[in-house]
């Protein structure tokens, strides 16, 4: 049974001819097969589903996951893209917009919290790509996640600083602190079972922590 950890095939003599990528109910095959990973990885709380899983869940043939994504690395990739690229051009509006800079935060915060409970196996999926330091997976991440996101909030420090609210801060320090608490909540759900007999994070639960990290983060920047 082909597994999230198996490689792109071997294409050479005797290979099938590759399999094409098509649409299913108007859509491309590539989005169904997301969906249907987003969707495993969610009911299960774990990364860990096998392509032929996958493949059923959308009604696909299993080889389209390879032809589309190449491997278990690409499928990442893709779903990582496919999760928070919509939220960066957002990101870039909420900075160039006219607005005091201590709302921009409040505002960037809510949209954080909001991805990672909308997608809970991002951390996994980042923590599984970057790995290796040095590998194309860290880099993958570093270019498309986490450089947008620091530019963004060393602009709102920067803003807020101008403005007389904001002490001056370190941007990568901040990145680390801020990101740090977002995604822990939703790293640690084995506390939150175990420890605070919480069984699932709901929509109630995800706008308190929201205003709980706000809270400590502006009252730590405050000049």
């Amino acid at each position: 049974m082909p597994s999230l950890s198996a490689g792109t095939p071997v294409r050479g003599v005797g290979a099938r001819a590759p399999v094409r990528p098509r649409k299913r109910d108007g859509r491309h095959s590539g989005d169904v097969l997301l969906d249907a990973a987003s969707g495993l990885m969610i009911e299960r709380n774990s990364i860990t589903v096998t392509f032929n899983e996958i493949a059923a869940r959308a009604g696909l043939n299993s080889a389209l996951i390879h032809y589309r994504f190449g491997g278990k690395s690409g499928l990442f990739r893709a779903l990582i893209s496919r999760d928070v690229g919509g939220t960066f051009p957002m990101l870039e509006d909420l900075v160039a917009a006219d607005l005091p800079a201590e709302e921009k935060l409040t505002r960037h915060i809510q949209a954080i919290i909001k991805t990672y409970f909308e997608h809970p196996y991002l951390n996994r999926l980042i923590a599984a790509l970057s790995q290796e330091v040095d590998g194309e997976g860290a880099r993958f991440i570093s270019e498309r996640v986490v450089q947008p996101l620091a530019r963004a909030q060393a602009a709102i420090l920067a803003q807020g600083e101008a403005e007389g609210v904001f002490r001056h801060i370190d941007p990568m320090l901040f990145y680390f602190s801020l990101i740090g608490a977002c995604d822990h909540l939703f790293q640690a759900r084995y506390a939150l079972k175990w420890a605070f007999g919480v069984p699932d994070i709901d929509d109630a639960l995800r706008r308190d922590y929201a205003r709980h990290v706000i809270a400590l983060l502006l009252d730590s920047v405050r000049a």
